[in-house]
């Protein structure tokens, strides 16, 4: 069993410990604790990639990309 929660620090009750107890009864569990990661940051620290996506943003902005898709390509490109 796996069970993600994401929350701030001050969320971390005695409350919210009980609810773990209760949630794994006897069971050895592992604790991981990490920040989420910025996406928009790590995608912008490549200069390349900044540039390329930076002018991606303002050829939409100025309507020179344009792309339109069926239901079938889609749902195509989700499996």
């Amino acid at each position: 069993m796996e069970t993600v929660y994401q929350l701030k620090p001050y969320e971390l009750t005695d409350d919210f410990l009980q609810k773990i107890k209760n949630l794994f009864g006897d069971k050895e569990i592992k604790i991981t604790i990490e920040a989420p990661h910025d996406e928009t940051a790590y995608l912008l620290q490549d200069e390349a990639n900044r540039k390329h996506l930076l002018a991606g943003i303002e050829a939409a902005k100025q309507g020179k990309i344009s792309r339109t898709f069926t239901l079938e390509e889609i749902e195509a490109m989700a499996k």
